[in-house]
């Protein structure tokens, strides 16, 4: 009976994927890319977790909470990759190719426990997750249960640490009293044990291949619609530099001085500031605007050398804002995801990588807006 069902699981999923253009929803997963890896592979730390191979449906309904502020909220993710603009054919296409990603076989994405005693962590498991989330850990369906296992397991601490202080909803239920009476280290221990459950799937000499599809078919944006957005847009496949305009009625003056504001506020130093379109005017050469900002946070550099010298010439972090030939102004930094994808960077420091990316994001974002 378990066969059946779980091959009438797997023939629906083959249905809505099937029934999705997955070339589109790889298109659009470039936005998401810059958070959470080319491949949706996530990385070790509580900030970017693993979306590839999880349940498409489960994709759609976390994508939906999010962009409708359902118990989920994270505005920078939703402004970053349009997420409120996103029509339900477009949630369905990304949420498909993220599903048909499966990385579980690949010894690279295997993920490893932090710390934390397994044994503990194990009876945990059997007591408080079986149930719903299956004994190998990968879900289920019938319960909208999602995988635990190949999830990074400081991601998982924090999300079930949020359960228990209520301040995320587990299980739909907001009365839920799953994880009330463990102690953090209960749960770290839990996390630890799960990271054990994606060993079983590793096949050794297996290298993960991305799926080839056709390119999708663009829509011709009219002068108007393409004027009016102000998304984030990946210049190239090979997600090297990320571009975001500024918002109608946002002036240049408005943009550097939200960048400035919130770059204090998340303890970022400015260490450099080129008024080049400035300067060149100063001297007679009339040019279009280009102004280049430069941040740091000495600790986070401190990190990112010692680990390997060769990051040093990501540094400072760079963002600048460029008049285009039809005088609309650009945001627009290096996508510091190809470190972060890197196999240079220790898993040990990516989080540090991760998260001067999300600022960098969070610098950009206010620019764009004018928020300050």
């Amino acid at each position: 009976m378990m066969r059946i069902f779980m091959f009438t699981v797997a023939l629906a999923f083959a249905g809505n994927a099937l029934s999705a253009d997955l070339a589109r929803g790889e298109e659009i997963n470039k936005s998401c890319a810059i958070c959470h890896g080319q491949y949706g592979q996530g990385t070790p730390g509580q900030l970017s977790p693993r979306i590839a191979g999880m349940p498409q449906e489960y994709l759609v309904k976390a994508i939906k909470e999010y962009r409708d502020q359902d118990h989920r909220n994270y505005p920078l993710m939703v402004r970053t990759s349009k997420l409120h603009e996103m029509s339900e054919e477009d949630i369905n296409n990304v949420a498909a190719y993220l599903a048909s990603l499966n990385l579980s076989a690949d010894a690279r994405f295997n993920v490893e426990a932090i710390g934390g005693n397994v044994e503990n962590g194990e009876e945990i498991f059997q007591d408080e997750c079986r149930f719903c989330h299956s004994r190998d850990g990968y879900g289920n369906p019938r319960k909208e249960a999602p995988p635990l296992a190949g999830q990074h397991p400081a991601y998982l601490y924090t999300t079930i640490r949020g359960f228990r202080d209520k301040v995320r909803r587990h299980a739909n239920d907001e009365e839920d009293e799953t994880f009330d009476e463990y102690e953090d280290q209960d749960l770290i221990d839990l996390s630890a044990y799960i990271a054990t459950l994606d060993d079983a799937k590793v096949s050794e000499g297996y290298t993960f291949q991305p799926p080839e599809f056709a390119p999708p078919v663009k829509a011709v944006a009219s002068a108007e619609s393409a004027a009016r957005s102000s998304s984030i847009e990946i210049t190239d496949i090979k997600q090297t530099v990320v571009q975001m305009a500024l918002e109608d009625g946002v002036s240049i003056e408005d943009a550097a001085q939200a960048m400035l504001s919130k770059a204090v506020e998340l303890n970022l130093k400015l260490v450099g500031q080129q008024n080049v379109s400035q300067e060149l005017e100063a001297r007679g050469e009339k040019t279009p605007h280009l102004s280049i900002y430069q941040f740091c946070n000495p600790m986070d550099a401190k990190v990112m050398v010692m680990a390997n010298p060769v990051f040093s010439s990501y540094m400072p972090c760079r963002i600048s804002m460029v008049e285009d030939p039809n005088g609309k102004i650009w945001l627009m930094m290096l996508n510091l995801d190809m470190l972060i994808n890197s196999d240079l960077l220790p898993a040990e420091v990516t989080e540090t990588a991760v998260r001067v990316n999300q600022q960098m994001l969070a610098v950009m974002v206010a620019g764009s807006a004018g928020d300050f």
